[in-house]
């Protein structure tokens, strides 16, 4: 009778857990969805103190909800105004300045990656152009050894090309659907077989989506289908899983979802392209979180939404909602992708968990508080140790990062750090022209943000709270500000030992940037 019993015990736990997708590993599943080039106002959830004509016209109803569930950084921002540095900063919790991997990847030598044009007076210097390598600590690596399922949807683009950094498998992910060198695809259209010239090889075509070939499903919508089905696949493995969900859009080239361009007739047809993208990005984070839902994990699913860097403005985007050109797709803040000015690396965050109950990690209780706005500023660096501590695994004592937990601001709890100083460290000349679109090295503390160009040796500082539009150089007015920010940057420069751009004419590193008040 004792084993009859027994038998059916073990019966009806296989049943139940198959049914109802029970993960007996208590650990949170994390997915970060990472859009790329999406703006800080490209969303109609606003994290501005009004909302501004960009959150009015674009319609994303998913991230509203996201945001209703959940905790909005208002002050958040990237550790680089380019793609690979910024993605990089996250995987590692590590400074672009810090581990050297300061611009974009692809080709694997210096001189093939210089994006200066040859008439610029300056060039980048000696940086980590292969970036990320398997001997790196890596955010995924530390997962999986702790027991995650690892996957990768989307753009890796976190090593360059004819290095294992290019495949994510060397990089500690399990799964890796479409990511690869490339920071862009060649195509959005499945009926290009998303390749920027079907029938010719290029280093833009995104691999693994054979079976979508000659389709007429959009890149996007194929990434999420391939996303739900790891996601499955790691539930019937009854195994916590980390979900690096990258999406390609809204990156160049910009092609009009066809499920959504009708929404914006009589715009600039460019713009309406756009938002068309942005509103399919939005269907698919609905299409994530209702997959959580039907798998009955959606309470046990923590979701970071963010980008990689500001909105692109320089060159590429058509006549703005405000009737205005270039440079100006961020307003009120300056600029856009590749610069130093707000619009360059302030970006949208949102972490939302569906857990009612409070969950104890290795440091401390998490309860989320729901439609919580964070003010303090944070950094990408932040969500390596976030993670990290969520998952109960652990962070080698060899490895030096430069981010700190969010889980007490989650909380609701004031970590003591609303002057923290974030800073950044771009030594190079991003391609396109536009405002604050030159190598530099900058530093936010509290309200305050002082920047150096290397190209004109020009020091400029703005009170970000009452001047988030960067428009009123203080630096005249308020030398002992400047003096000290300028000091505590060098600090940190020297700290990171970041590389300075080299002078063309001399092949010399530029002077080491000293305020003289």
């Amino acid at each position: 009778m004792f084993f009859m019993l027994t038998l059916m015990v073990i019966w009806w736990n296989i049943v139940f857990a198959t049914d109802h997708n029970i993960q007996t590993d208590e650990r949170p599943n994390i997915i970060i969805f990472l859009v790329d080039d999406l703006g800080w106002q490209d969303t109609s959830v606003a994290f501005h103190e009004i909302k501004t004509p960009y959150n009015k016209i674009n319609n994303t109803p998913n991230m509203e909800r996201l945001a209703a569930s959940g905790v909005m950084f208002t002050k958040s921002y990237t550790a680089s105004p380019v793609c690979t540095p910024s993605r990089t900063s996250i995987m590692t919790g590590q400074h672009p300045a810090r581990n050297n991997i300061t611009n974009w990847t692809l080709h694997n030598s210096v001189e093939q990656q210089e994006t200066a044009p040859e008439h610029y007076p300056l060039r980048s210097p000696n940086w980590n152009v292969s970036g990320l390598q398997p001997n790196d600590i890596t955010l995924p690596e530390l997962l999986r050894e702790s027991g995650y399922r690892t996957i990768h949807i989307g753009k890796a683009h976190f090593g360059a090309l004819g290095t294992p950094g290019a495949d994510p498998l060397k990089l500690g992910f399990d799964i890796n659907i479409g990511g690869h060198a490339a920071g862009a695809p060649g195509s959005y259209y499945g009926e290009h077989n998303f390749s920027r010239n079907p029938g010719e090889e290029s280093i833009w075509d995104v691999p693994d989506l054979e079976e979508y070939h000659g389709t007429q499903l959009n890149l996007t919508e194929v990434l999420t289908l391939e996303a739900r089905k790891a996601i499955s696949e790691a539930v019937e493995e009854n195994r916590p899983f980390f979900l690096n969900m990258a999406h390609y859009a809204v990156h160049t080239p910009i092609m009009a979802d066809s499920a959504y361009i009708d929404n914006y007739q009589g715009m600039d047809p460019t713009e309406a392209a756009y938002f068309s993208m942005i509103e399919g990005m939005d269907y698919s984070l609905g299409m994530i979180l209702g997959e959580l839902e039907r798998l009955n994990i959606d309470d046990n699913t923590l979701i970071i939404f963010t980008s990689d860097d500001g909105a692109l403005s320089a060159h590429t985007r058509g006549q703005t909602v405000l009737g205005t050109g270039l440079n100006t797709h961020n307003l009120p803040l300056i600029s856009g992708k590749g610069s130093a000015y707000e619009g360059g690396s302030r970006v949208p965050l949102i972490i939302s968990w569906g857990r009612s109950s409070e969950y104890q990690t290795s440091q401390q209780i998490l309860q989320i508080v729901p439609g919580l706005r964070i003010d303090n500023p944070v950094f990408s660096t932040d969500l390596f140790p976030t993670i990290v501590e969520l998952a109960n695994a652990e962070i080698p004592g060899s490895h030096t990062h430069d981010g700190e937990s969010l889980l007490q601001l989650i909380n609701g709890q004031d970590n003591g750090n609303e002057q923290r100083s974030l800073f950044w460290h771009y030594p190079h000349k991003w391609g396109p022209a536009g405002p604050g679109i030159d190598p530099f090295t900058s530093i936010r503390s509290g309200d305050w943000k002082l920047i150096y160009f290397y190209d004109r040796q020009k020091w400029e500082l703005y009170n970000i709270n009452d001047d988030i539009s960067e428009t009123r150089n203080m630096i005249r007015r308020l030398p002992e500000k400047a003096e000290e920010l300028s000091l505590k940057m060098a600090n940190w420069m020297k700290e990171v030992d970041a590389q300075l751009p080299i002078k063309k004419e001399t092949g010399k590193s530029v002077l080491f940037p000293v305020f003289i008040p």
